[in-house]
C-alpha cells in the first residue's frame, strides 16, 4: 500500500514538472535552382539556402516559479542538396535564464552584432540580396563564435539591447570578441546600431559598425543600412558599405524586394551591386522565391570581379 502511494506520489509530482516544461523541433528546408556566373565560370546549381539556411534544432523551457524561466536551444545545419549535415549543433548551443531582467545565454549563441546585421536587408536578407558578395563586413567579422556569455536586456518602451563576449581561450592569443548592439522597434520605424571589437594576438584589433533602419508606409517599407570596417586582416585600413532597398507588397501573398549595394576599402576594390527577389507565401509555412543578384568590382577602374546569380526556389518551414 504505502508502495503504491509512494509511485502515484512520484508520478504525481512528474506529472506537475512536465507541465511546466516544454520542448519543440523546429527548423528550414530551403532549396533553389538557378544559375551562377563568376566571369570565370558559369554553373547551374541546385543548392541550399537560398532565402534561409537550412536547419533543424530543438529549443525549450522550463518555469521555475516567480516569473524565472530556464531556457535551452540547439541548432544544426544541413545541405538540403546532398542531405550533408555540420557537424554538431554547430549552428547555435546555448542554456540559460529569463525572467522580468531580461535574458542570460551561455554557450554559442549568435552575437549582439549577428542578432542585428541583417534586420534592414534587401531582398529578405538572402542569397539574392543586394549585399551578398558585395558587403565584406558578413564574411569577416566574428560571427557565432562560441564560448559567449550573452545578456539581453527587456524591451523598454520599444527599446532593446545587447551584450555578449565572446573567450578565446588560448592565453597566448587572448583573442576575445565583445559585441554590443541598441534597437528600436515602434509603429512604422525600426532601427538598429551595433559594434564589435575583436582581439588580434600580435597585430591591431579588428572593428565593425554597423547601423540600419526601416520605416513602413504601408504601401512599401524603406530600407537601409551602413557598416564599416577597420583594420581587416590585422592591417591599417577602412572598409565603408552602404545599403538602399524597398519592399512592396503586391498583396497578401506577394512581396517585392529590391536593393542597391556599395563598398569601399581603402586602396582596394569597390563593388557594387544590386538584387531584387519576389516572395509567394503559399501558406504560414511555406514560401516560393525567385529572383537576380548582379556584382562588380573595380580597382583603379578595372573590372576585378564579378557575379550573378538567378535562382528559384522554395522555404518551408516545420
Amino acid at each position: 500500500m504505502k508502495k503504491s502511494l509512494i509511485a502515484l506520489a512520484v508520478l504525481a509530482a512528474s506529472g506537475a514538472a512536465m507541465a511546466q516544461s516544454s520542448v519543440t523541433l523546429y527548423g528550414v528546408a530551403d532549396i533553389w535552382f538557378g544559375q551562377l556566373d563568376t566571369g570565370a565560370t558559369k554553373t547551374t546549381r541546385l543548392d541550399s539556402g537560398g532565402l534561409a539556411g537550412s536547419r533543424w534544432g530543438m529549443k525549450g523551457s522550463e518555469d521555475l516559479g516567480g516569473g524565472l524561466k530556464a531556457n535551452f536551444k540547439l541548432e544544426a545545419g544541413y545541405k538540403l542538396d546532398d542531405g550533408t549535415a555540420t557537424a554538431g549543433f554547430s549552428r547555435v548551443a546555448q542554456v540559460g535564464f529569463s525572467g522580468g531582467f531580461g535574458e542570460v545565454q551561455v554557450g554559442k549563441p549568435w552575437t549582439a552584432l549577428d542578432d542585428v546585421l541583417g534586420a534592414a536587408n534587401s531582398g529578405f536578407d538572402s542569397a539574392l540580396s543586394a549585399t551578398n558578395a558585395v558587403w565584406v563586413t558578413p564574411d569577416n567579422y566574428i560571427s557565432n563564435p562560441g564560448n559567449t556569455i550573452k545578456y539581453i536586456t527587456p524591451e523598454m518602451g520599444g527599446f532593446s539591447a545587447a551584450v555578449s563576449y565572446s573567450l578565446d581561450e588560448v592565453s597566448a592569443t587572448k583573442a576575445d570578441t565583445t559585441d554590443f548592439n541598441v534597437a528600436y522597434a515602434g509603429g512604422p520605424i525600426t532601427a538598429a546600431f551595433a559594434y564589435q571589437i575583436a582581439k588580434n594576438a600580435g597585430s591591431l584589433d579588428t572593428k565593425f559598425t554597423t547601423l540600419n533602419g526601416s520605416y513602413d508606409l504601408g504601401a512599401a517599407k524603406l530600407l537601409a543600412s551602413y557598416a564599416n570596417a577597420k583594420n581587416l586582416g590585422g592591417a591599417t585600413n577602412k572598409t565603408k558599405e552602404y545599403q538602399l532597398g524597398v519592399d512592396v507588397p503586391l498583396s497578401a501573398a506577394i512581396t517585392l524586394s529590391a536593393g542597391y549595394a556599395q563598398s569601399k576599402t581603402d586602396g582596394g576594390e569597390k563593388r557594387t551591386g544590386y538584387g531584387i527577389a519576389a516572395g509567394y507565401s503559399l501558406s504560414k509555412r511555406t514560401t516560393m522565391y525567385a529572383g537576380i543578384r548582379d556584382m562588380e568590382g573595380k580597382t583603379s577602374g578595372v573590372v576585378t570581379s564579378e557575379q550573378s546569380l538567378y535562382a528559384v526556389g522554395v522555404n518551408h518551414k516545420f
